[in-house]
């Protein structure tokens, strides 16, 4: 019974996504600026939606806590560890009142209705998981410089590829010293946990009723821009990280 109600949700959440693939369509012939406004509505439109809907009939809880001992900035770099596909509307969900800028893998911006459309729309960083690492750079040069200039939050997650079982693999620093050469940004440490039990369909599936998505943020540094700081925080990020999901599990 639980996996034909998981199956249903799953189901009406691609509806969704094949509906609102529609509204953006229409929405890009807008002006510019009207054009991204829709679009950021849709966005938290749709996942508002979708976390009511797994809530009413999964059960599903969203989790945040904020240990850092000060209140979130207007702007930040947002660093955390990478579980599943799921992180991303889990950050838009938990940090409402920033529009949230990813770095996400090539294929995402391709293969999912709606979300790729509104990767691309709204100039999230589109990257190759393997490929030239000059052009990844480029890429995450041009969008963090749309970052700043249209005042959003840049998104990365640096283990580059999401855990399969909720450990935390190693950590790149090139994108994110990249993202902090264009701009000297505070720089937001949370640790994610939870969402790689649904990393796939099967486990949407199966392990979706009753799942508890849970986001802490664990430190918020000064605006970073030195090589040393950055490699220094992003050190430090990892372990915290690392043994903050340890504690949530």
């Amino acid at each position: 019974m639980v996996v034909v109600l998981n199956s249903l949700v799953v189901v009406a959440i691609m509806a969704l996504f094949a509906w609102y693939e529609v509204i953006l369509a229409l929405s890009s012939l807008l002006p510019p600026r009207k054009a991204q406004a829709a679009a950021e509505g849709l966005a938290r439109r749709s996942v508002g939606r979708i976390f009511s809907l797994m809530r009413h009939y999964c059960g599903v809880r969203l989790v945040y806590e904020n240990r850092s001992g000060r209140a979130l900035p207007e702007r930040f770099l947002l660093v955390a560890n990478h579980q599943s596909l799921m992180d991303i509307p889990i950050s838009i969900a938990l940090f409402p009142g920033h529009r949230l800028r990813f770095v996400a893998k090539k294929e995402l911006g391709s293969i999912v209705p709606f979300v790729s459309r509104l990767l691309r729309f709204q100039g999230h960083a589109i990257v190759k998981r393997q490929g030239e690492a000059s052009e990844a750079m480029r890429t995450i040069s041009r969008y963090a410089r749309r970052c700043a200039r249209e005042g959003t939050c840049p998104v990365i997650f640096p283990e580059g590829t999401r855990s399969r079982d909720g450990a935390i693999g190693p950590f790149h620093t090139a994108g994110v010293r990249k993202i902090l050469a264009e701009e000297a940004l505070p720089v937001v440490v949370a640790a994610y946990d939870g969402a790689w039990r649904v990393a796939s369909l099967k486990g949407l599936f199966g392990a979706l009723g009753g799942a508890c998505f849970k986001v802490r943020v664990l430190s918020i540094s000064q605006p970073l821009s030195a090589k040393a700081e950055v490699l220094a925080a992003i050190a430090g990020a990892r372990e915290r990280i690392s043994d903050a999901v340890a504690g949530m599990a």
